[in-house]
C-alpha cells in the first residue's frame, strides 16, 4: 500500500469574510520555467501590520498605487522569509511602513529549475510548496505564494483566497491543458479565467488530458470510464458522511489530479495534498485505490475523509498558536469517523494502536500550554491530537462530538479559535460541566495527558 503524507495548508468552500479580489495577467514559459506576472490587488482590508508575501524565486519589478505611481517597499535587501516567500511592506518617501492600501499593483518575473530533463534529473525533496516544472507539467499551490499573499500579522492570518479574473498565457507547451482552483479545466494555451468565489490560486498546466465526472475531474490520469466512475462514486459516498456529521453539505465539484514527484520516492510510496477543492497526488494509481467490487482500499477511504474535511476545517482555521490543531486534528479525527461508517473497523483499529505506539517514546508539551505553531509538530497535529479527540468522541458519544465540531466552525467564521471556543462549545452541546473538567483535566492540561490518551486508546480499542 502506498504510503501518503499529509500537506499543512489547505482550502475550504465557506465563504471569506474578506472582499479582496485580484485582476492580471500570467505567462508561462514551459520550456524555460518562468513566470511573467501582472497583477492587482482590489478591496484589500485595512491593516497596519501586514507582509505581502512572494516566492522566493520571484524577482520584483515594481509595487505602484491605485494611480499607477511607483510605490516604494521593504523586503528587496536583507529580506525576512516566511515559508517559501520573502515578506514585503510599501513604504513612504520617508521609509516608514504605510498602512496597506486598498488597492496596488506589483510587476514581476520568476525562474525555476526544469526536472527530468534527463530521466535521472531529480531534486532532493518535494512538497506542496514546491514550484514545481517537470519537463510536462507546472504544479504550483496557494503554499508557494507563486502569487501575492496577505499575511495578517497581528491576526496571524494569510489572506490567500481571492475572486479573481485572470488572463493565463502558455507558451512551449504541446496538447497544453490549463486548470486553476476554481474553475473546470481547459484544453487551451491561452484564457481568461474568472471566479466569483475566493479561492486558492493553485495551476496545474501542461500536457495532460482529463476527464468529466458529473461530481468533478481527474486531470492527467490514463484511466478506463468505470474506473473514474468508481472513484467519484466513492469521492460521493465520503462527503456524505462528512455532510451528515458536521450537518453541512458540500457545494464543489472535486478535482483529483495525478502529478509526478520531483524527487526520487521509494517504490510504492507516493504523497498528496489538499489544495480544496482540488487533492492533488503523486503517481495515482486506480487499481490500488479500488478493489474488485469498485470500493476504496481502506487507506483511501481515510485520507480521502482526512482530506475532504478540508472542506470544513481548512484554512480559515490556520490562524493562532494552536492552528495546527484546529486545522489537522480535527480533519484526521473526522477521517476516523468516516472509516468506520465505511465499515471498516480492524483497519480503524489499526490505525488508532499504531499511532499510539508511535507516539509513545515522543515528549508532547499540554495544549494548554503551547505557546506557539511550531510546537504543534507532525506527530502531535496528526496522531496525538486526534487520538485525544477520539478519546473525547468515545467518552461522550459522537452526536455530541459533532455538535461540539459544529459549534466550533461557527465560531471560527468570526476569529482565531482557543481553548476557551472549545470549553464554550463543549458545554453548548450539552455536556456537563463536571464531566467536561474531568475530562480536560486528564487529556488537555495534565503533565501526563500523552500517557492518558495512549491507555485509553489501549484499554478500549486493545493492546498493540
Amino acid at each position: 500500500m502506498k504510503k501518503i503524507i499529509f500537506s499543512s495548508v489547505f482550502i475550504l468552500s465557506f465563504t471569506v469574510l474578506f472582499a479582496q479580489s485580484i485582476k492580471g495577467t500570467i505567462e508561462i514559459n514551459m520550456k524555460e520555467g518562468l513566470f511573467n506576472c501582472n497583477f492587482n490587488l482590489y478591496n484589500i482590508p485595512q491593516n497596519k501590520n501586514y507582509k505581502i508575501l512572494l516566492n522566493k524565486g520571484m524577482n520584483i519589478k515594481y509595487f505602484k498605487d491605485s494611480n499607477g505611481i511607483l510605490v516604494k517597499y521593504d523586503g528587496h535587501y536583507d529580506g525576512q522569509t516566511k515559508g517559501e516567500a520573502i515578506e514585503y511592506a510599501l513604504l513612504d518617501e520617508e521609509g516608514k511602513t504605510l498602512p496597506i492600501p486598498t488597492s496596488f499593483q506589483v510587476n514581476y518575473k520568476g525562474a525555476f529549475p526544469i526536472y527530468f530533463e534527463n530521466n535521472e534529473d531529480y531534486g532532493p525533496f518535494d512538497y506542496k510548496g514546491i514550484i514545481a516544472f517537470n519537463g510536462k507539467t507546472l504544479r504550483a499551490s496557494d503554499q508557494s505564494k507563486w502569487y501575492p499573499v496577505l499575511f495578517d500579522v497581528d491576526n496571524d492570518k494569510l489572506i490567500d483566497q481571492y475572486p479573481y479574473d485572470l488572463t493565463i498565457k502558455v507558451t512551449n507547451s504541446e496538447n497544453n491543458s490549463i486548470f486553476i482552483n476554481g474553475n473546470v479545466p481547459q484544453k487551451t494555451l491561452t484564457d481568461n479565467f474568472i471566479s466569483t468565489k475566493p479561492s486558492s490560486l493553485f495551476l496545474f498546466i501542461g500536457n495532460y488530458d482529463f476527464i468529466s465526472q458529473p461530481a468533478g475531474y481527474i486531470l492527467n490520469l490514463d484511466a478506463d470510464n468505470k474506473s473514474v466512475a468508481d472513484i467519484f462514486k466513492n469521492i460521493e459516498a465520503v462527503k456524505e458522511k462528512l455532510a451528515n456529521n458536521l450537518s453541512s453539505k458540500f457545494t464543489d465539484k472535486i478535482y483529483i489530479i495525478n502529478h509526478k514527484a520531483v524527487n526520487r520516492r521509494k517504490p510504492g510510496s507516493s504523497w498528496a495534498f489538499n489544495d480544496y477543492p482540488s487533492i492533488a497526488f503523486t503517481d495515482l494509481d486506480p487499481a490500488k485505490m479500488l478493489n474488485g467490487k469498485g470500493q476504496f482500499e481502506p487507506w483511501y477511504t481515510k485520507f480521502l475523509g482526512h482530506e475532504l474535511a478540508h472542506n470544513y476545517f481548512g484554512t480559515h482555521m490556520l490562524s493562532g498558536k494552536l492552528s495546527w490543531f484546529w486545522l489537522e486534528s480535527f480533519a484526521e479525527y473526522l477521517s476516523f469517523n468516516v472509516t468506520e461508517d465505511f465499515g471498516f473497523n480492524a483497519f480503524l483499529k489499526e490505525s488508532l494502536l499504531s499511532g499510539a505506539k508511535n507516539v509513545e517514546s515522543q515528549s508532547f508539551i499540554p495544549l494548554s500550554e503551547i505557546t506557539e505553531m511550531a510546537q504543534i509538530n507532525e506527530s502531535y497535529r496528526y496522531i496525538l491530537a486526534p487520538l485525544m479527540l477520539k478519546c473525547f468522541e468515545d467518552t461522550f458519544g459522537r452526536e455530541k462530538t459533532n455538535l461540539v465540531l459544529q459549534s466550533l466552525l461557527e465560531y471560527a467564521k468570526k476569529g482565531t479559535l482557543t481553548l476557551e471556543h472549545f470549553d464554550k462549545a463543549v458545554i453548548a452541546s450539552g455536556i456537563k460541566a463536571i464531566d467536561y473538567q474531568r475530562f480536560k483535566q486528564t487529556y488537555i492540561t495534565s503533565k501526563d495527558f500523552k500517557q492518558n490518551i495512549i491507555a485509553q486508546i489501549r484499554k478500549i480499542y486493545g493492546d498493540a
